[in-house]
């Protein structure tokens, strides 16, 4: 659809500049841009909400899932999610995953990187992809979190 709206944009710049539009067809070149430029913009769009599916999807899965808590709640349960494997409780996640989550915070706050952030482009590639690991696995794991501690009180009150 791109393809296409780009193709006829070109057929009416082109018609624009070679074209002798004295006679009845002088409307030709300005429908073709306009019609052009319409199917591009809609072939964006068409193709900006596929990408964007998936994550629509994974928003409506995790509004949907009960007891997981929005993101407040999951960020007031990351302290007590991380301390809890050290202070020889019931932990819900293993001691060497509260230490990766310390190693990535460390490595975003160190100011020596593995890639120079110098290098355009590249040198804030490793940063971010150890910030969206960071992330989403506290987000994920705090998620649980709450969800084992909302069927821990139900069972409780049972």
């Amino acid at each position: 659809m791109i393809a296409v709206g780009g193709v006829l944009v070109l057929a009416g710049l082109i018609t624009l500049v070679v074209g002798d539009w004295s006679g009845q067809w002088w409307l030709l070149p300005g429908g073709l841009i306009a019609a052009g430029i319409g199917v591009l913009v809609a072939g964006v769009v068409a193709r900006v909400r596929r990408r964007l599916a998936p994550l629509r999807a994974a928003r409506r899965v995790a509004s949907s899932a009960p007891g997981t808590g929005g993101p407040v709640q999951r960020l007031r349960a990351i302290p007590s999610m991380i301390a809890a494997p050290w202070r020889g409780g019931e932990a819900a996640v293993p001691r060497y995953q509260t230490v990766l989550w310390l190693a990535g915070v460390l490595y975003l706050i160190w100011p020596l990187d593995v890639i120079p952030d110098l290098l355009p482009l590249v040198g804030i590639t490793d940063d971010i992809g150890v910030g969206a690991w960071l992330v989403t696995s506290l987000y994920a794991e705090a998620g649980n979190q709450i969800a084992r501690q909302r069927a821990i009180g139900a069972a409780e009150q049972d």
